[in-house]
């Protein structure tokens, strides 16, 4: 964004202000909010009543919003919605105005256009926290902002919980989180008769074997509540690796995000590793089922956990189903068959 875009854009917001104050509609500083949250970075968002028209350009809160029932309020999404295989169909099954692509797109995952979104006349911008740089930008023309990140577990919890206090589903979060948290609690319990646990490697999508999770990743949250060991040994979140680690590493078994199991099995070198050898192979596939970085973060938890530990009364596609049904309601039921 240049410097003469901005100018002229505090030039509007200036124009936008004054006619407000000469129409008798200037807030009075002293008057308290009654909806208070702060975001990621210690920013705190003020607002009279829940916000009813949003742009939202991160997807871990766009999830966030469908799953609160509260995507009447989105005006504005990130392109990516409509061009990618891996999340088109779902929000698609889930938003009529995705089918037909009638909402807004003034931005990317994580950065957006200023002239669009103001276009768009919202009440609240939502992006992820590292996009400081557009996120100064917007509040500098008067436009809100939260930022979050979901890097670790209770960030996840914590995003949830602010995004219903800004859209006024505070109890349908309530609902969520007490859920997600009490099925955790009972895979946990589970996981603790186990006397030998699996040692399980992950890898990455589009062929990226060697691009694993480490222990400081959400990914590797999943597999500790799988009752699962993570095989990577790193504290990184997403370190590469060489096939002699991976090698040395023999995990017993190997989940993969939304990839074929050939790209291990063609790999001769690779030939001795446990996993490899006794094909446990398995995979988080479609992802839209299994972000790490949401609630169904539950899903790929309950998955690795029955694919280490198999029990053939249990039936995990039915289970996943069954968090799908629970985190959605009842829009769910459009996007269950595509599991």
């Amino acid at each position: 964004m240049t410097m003469n875009k901005i100018i002229a854009i505090l030039g509007i917001a200036g124009t936008m202000l004054l006619f407000g104050c000469a129409n008798g509609t200037k807030e009075n500083p002293e008057k308290k909010k009654s909806i208070r949250v702060m975001d990621a970075v210690g920013h705190t968002i003020e607002l009279d009543k829940p916000v009813e028209r949003i742009v939202v350009l991160y997807e871990p809160a766009l999830d966030a919003l469908y799953m609160l029932n509260a995507e009447k309020s989105i005006v504005g999404i990130f392109n990516n919605i409509y061009t990618s295989d891996e999340l088109f169909p779902f929000y698609a099954k889930l938003d009529d105005r995705i089918q037909q692509k009638k909402l807004a797109v003034p931005g990317s995952n994580g950065d957006g256009n200023i002239e669009s979104i103001m276009m768009l006349n919202p009440d609240l911008v939502i992006l992820q926290s590292a996009q400081q740089e557009l996120a100064q930008a917007l509040r500098s023309v008067g436009v809100k902002v939260y930022t979050t990140k979901v890097e670790q577990y209770q960030e996840v919890f914590q995003t949830m919980n602010d995004l219903a206090i800004l859209t006024g589903t505070k109890e349908r979060a309530e609902e969520l989180v007490s859920y997600v948290k009490a099925e955790l609690a009972r895979m946990k319990d589970r996981s603790a008769t186990i006397q030998t646990k699996k040692k399980a490697y992950f890898s990455w999508a589009h062929g990226r074997i060697f691009a694993t999770a480490g222990r400081n990743s959400m990914m590797n949250f999943c597999l500790e509540a799988a009752g699962v060991e993570n095989a990577c040994t790193f504290e990184l979140d997403q370190p590469n690796i060489n096939p002699e680690t991976l090698v040395g590493w023999n995990p017993d078994i190997i989940i993969m995000w939304n990839d074929s199991p050939e790209e291990f099995y063609k790999r001769t070198e690779l030939g001795e590793v446990a996993a490899i050898k006794n094909k446990q192979i398995y995979n988080l596939l479609p992802m839209f089922f299994y972000n790490p970085h949401t609630l169904k973060s539950l899903s790929a938890a309950v998955s690795i956990h029955n694919w280490a530990y198999p029990n053939p009364d249990v039936d995990v596609k039915q289970q996943v189903e069954k968090i799908i049904l629970k985190l959605y309601g009842e829009k769910a039921k459009a996007i269950i068959p595509l599991i």
